[in-house]
């Protein structure tokens, strides 16, 4: 690469400004980071299976629901939805409303609706495969949380009289003594605990769901996909799924990128600092963007992408490299 090609990309790098993520998405992904952080995408919790950040695809509905995560128990099938909001959380004509300790309001929608939606997901899912859920089945022992792990979130007595919401408060009643655990773990142990601790309380009075079917059950989604995620320079996370990366004139394929990466995020590091870079372009000493695959290194430039497909978009579509920080293939 020439002295010319080099300055234009250091010039390209320059223009590239950080891409922040607002205020109420962040406060659900760190939700689901927490979760993700602690149980990867599947474990074991006492009698309890354990399987994070599942992608479910549903055909009636057009598109693929998130769920955050799933305990399944022979007794009871939870789908958790974990929120990390801060503020003021009220119900208004059946719209979720925060408001933040700076005043502003974030409509979140009905939330009891996305509930209802994601476990039709799931059991439409489950149908496709040949499972026989009847509707008592369904009723008994498939249900749908909303899980907020924030102190300082204040709910109002509609929300936390909610049978489908957990509150912090409930969590802080299973939160066990410090010793050698982080809060976040034991704030994560103390969630599966009340999933557990629930159905124990209500009695069994629904009884269990037959061995046979739960095995299916649990093993058809444990199946299910977790998203990739673009992470971009800044704080902004897109989630969906990579088709390729193009750098240069070779195309690596997604399960390529997989095998390479070995299960590590696809780091990607830019000298963005101004003086660094352009000492960089002028010298051809160091290269100013790199992409590191697992054990793998290798040059990328700002003319370098990766095939995209967002959740939510209709089709793939090429996003720059130079505008990202990471890629974590699910």
């Amino acid at each position: 690469m020439g002295l010319l090609d080099r300055l234009r990309q250091w010039s390209e790098i320059q223009k590239v400004r950080p891409a922040e993520e607002s205020a109420g998405v962040t406060g659900g992904r760190d939700g689901e980071l927490l979760v993700r952080e602690l149980v990867g995408s599947s474990g074991r919790f006492k009698d309890a299976h354990l399987l994070a950040g599942r992608r479910i695809p549903s055909k009636r509905q057009g598109r693929r629901r998130e769920i955050d995560l799933i305990v399944c128990t022979p007794a009871m099938i939870q789908l958790i939805e974990v929120k990390n909001w801060s503020g003021r959380l009220t119900i208004r004509d059946g719209t979720w409303l925060q408001t933040r300790r700076g005043g502003d309001v974030v409509d979140h929608g009905d939330m009891i609706r996305e509930n209802g939606l994601r476990r039709d997901a799931v059991v439409e899912y489950l149908r496709d495969r040949g499972l026989v859920l009847d509707e008592q089945v369904v009723r008994d022992h498939i249900a749908a949380k909303v899980v907020f792990t924030n102190p300082n979130l204040e709910l109002a007595p509609e929300v936390e009289a909610r049978p489908d919401v957990v509150s912090r408060r409930e969590l802080d009643g299973e939160l066990g003594p410090p010793g050698r655990k982080g809060l976040a773990e034991r704030m994560f142990s103390s969630l599966v605990e009340f999933c557990l601790n629930s159905v124990a309380r209500s009695g069994d009075a629904a009884g269990r769901i037959p061995s046979d079917l739960y095995e299916k059950i649990v093993s058809h989604l444990a199946e299910v996909q977790t998203w990739d995620e673009l992470g971009y320079y800044g704080s902004q996370v897109v989630t969906g799924d990579v088709v390729a990366l193009n750098i240069g004139k070779e195309k690596y394929r997604k399960p390529q990128l997989t095998e390479m990466a070995g299960g590590s995020p696809i780091q990607l590091r830019w000298t963005r600092g101004r003086f660094w870079g352009l000492v960089k372009a002028v010298t051809g000493l160091g290269s100013l963007g790199s992409v590191t695959l697992g054990k793998h290194r290798l040059e990328v430039s700002t003319a370098d992408t990766v095939m995209f497909h967002a959740v939510g978009d209709v089709e793939p579509r090429p996003r720059r490299l130079v505008d990202l920080s990471r890629i974590v293939l699910g």
